[in-house]
């Protein structure tokens, strides 16, 4: 036996109202993680419009609202406050995804391009006729009424 140091994600967001927490986040979901430390919960990979891949902290609101399925999708998720419930209070989360067709812009997210690839080429060797069928006549337009200021989003 050996001893293995252990390092701290750094690029961990949490959303809430605590003291460096952070209200919203949005980008590209690249995957989703168990936690290293809680094994039952999911955290969230994000890939934000710099490049910059962050890990957003799972919540039971968050794992009821984004799944595997979501993985290669655009995301927004904001802290909107506390809920109440019968074990006590819990974090209110708006979560958005994007099911549209996509953009030039968004498929010129940092990441966007490899993701793809690798996803189709997996999809393709799990379920080829599956993947044919889906692949004709991607990515058209995203409507510009959906854009928020304030969001890592451009679009």
């Amino acid at each position: 036996m050996s001893w293995t140091k252990r390092e701290a994600v750094t690029n961990l967001v949490i959303l809430g109202d605590a003291e460096g927490n952070a209200k919203k986040i949005a980008g590209l979901l690249i995957g989703t993680p168990a936690d290293k430390g809680y094994p039952d919960k999911v955290n969230y990979e994000i890939v934000k419009k710099d490049g910059e891949v962050v890990i957003l902290s799972g919540s039971a609101s968050l794992a009821r609202q984004i799944n595997s399925a979501d993985v290669g999708k655009f995301i927004k998720c904001e802290f909107t406050g506390w809920g109440k419930s019968p074990n006590g209070k819990f974090k209110a989360i708006d979560v958005n995804v994007w099911e549209g067709d996509v953009t030039p812009e968004m498929k010129a997210w940092p990441m966007y391009a490899d993701f793809k690839v690798a996803t189709i080429a997996q999809k393709k060797a799990e379920a080829p006729a599956k993947v044919a069928a889906n692949s004709a006549g991607d990515f058209e337009e995203f409507p510009s009424q959906l854009a928020d200021e304030e969001d890592d989003l451009p679009f």
